[in-house]
């Protein structure tokens, strides 16, 4: 805290956001920048899409981009020293489920090694930064019941897996080391800037492409599958609120699930279409090893943690904002 004879200057915090040249790093950069924090972005190469994004958020000149390639002890200390964080958000890794059973070399190490270098650094330092690491709801695999932090965790992907190892490195140096670490659960998210080869985008286009071309089909796998789908803005403020709290592990998400039927008939809806006469499944599109199955219970998380749940947008209200936008741009 800086003093002058009149005022009080608080003095700006700094955030280090690993791997954040993705939808969350950068609405979590847009969110903390009107926090006055200053905000530096991990990646491994700065992108067309990535500046483009930037732009889109009105970012442009207000985050500093760090090329950071790999995740070694010595580039992540040179990094820590020179910045010298207040919160690191640790985002970085392969996040395709799909992919992870072909690349999973680059999956364990983007989402292990890495995060475990930024602790033990900070443990070398004894470091007071909080350290915040991005964990997913497919740790927990397949359940029929409601999921809370203490639900049995049994992944069926590697990514998955892996997820999994830094959720457990992360709680370890929290509890051994006494490092202000935190683990987020983070349930399925979407965005504008969410790419188009995932599902929820896939089923906008798809509703899109068939009112423009009445014979279009569309095909898509399993049609049973249930989840809960975030908006990203919303999700990024909870996180942020979290780490104002004392170190934990916590849920991500907005306890409204819905099924992939569900979300196609929204869509279509949109265009008064019938989205059976426009959709059909196929094996190509369906994964064995797929969770069928993703609910929450998080009441007790956020009561215990004074943190009101103010979620507005999901379901229906969430693809009608996407097919608006999709449609305009």
């Amino acid at each position: 805290m800086l003093y002058s004879s009149n005022k009080i200057f608080m003095r700006k915090k700094k955030a280090l956001i690993v791997g954040g040249s993705g939808q969350i790093g950068l609405y979590l950069s847009k969110y903390l920048l009107k926090k006055n924090y200053f905000v530096y972005v991990t990646t491994r190469k700065l992108k067309k899409k990535t500046i483009k994004n930037v732009n889109f958020l009105g970012l442009k000149d207000k985050i500093n981009f760090v090329i950071l390639k790999h995740f070694k002890i010595k580039n992540i200390n040179s990094l820590f020293n020179k910045l010298t964080p207040d919160e690191i958000y640790y985002l970085a890794g392969q996040s395709y489920p799909s992919k992870s059973f072909f690349k999973k070399r680059e999956t364990i190490e983007s989402n292990i090694l890495g995060c475990k270098n930024f602790l033990k650094i900070m443990k070398k330092n004894s470091s007071k930064c909080k350290f915040f690491n991005a964990s997913s709801s497919e740790i927990f695999g397949n359940h029929k019941k409601f999921l809370n932090i203490n639900s049995k965790k049994k992944p069926v992907s590697p990514y998955g897996r892996s997820k999994l190892i830094s959720y457990q490195i992360t709680k370890k140096y929290r509890e051994k080391y006494n490092l202000n670490a935190y683990n987020g659960i983070i349930f399925n998210t979407e965005s504008y800037l969410r790419p188009k080869n995932f599902l929820i985008p896939k089923i906008c286009m798809s509703a899109i492409a068939s009112f423009k071309n009445k014979r279009k089909i569309n095909y898509f796998g399993n049609l049973k599958i249930l989840r809960e789908w975030n908006w990203c803005e919303e999700q990024v403020v909870l996180v942020w609120k979290f780490l104002q709290k004392k170190p934990q592990d916590f849920l991500l998400s907005n306890g409204m699930y819905f099924s992939v039927t569900e979300m196609l008939f929204f869509a279509f809806n949109y265009f008064n279409l019938d989205y059976k006469k426009f959709v059909k499944t196929s094996e190509i599109f369906t994964r064995s090893k797929d969770v069928n199955s993703v609910k929450s219970n998080l009441k007790n998380q956020f009561k215990k943690n004074k943190i009101k749940i103010n979620y507005k947008i999901y379901g229906k209200k969430l693809i009608e904002r996407l097919i608006n936008f999709y449609l305009k741009n």
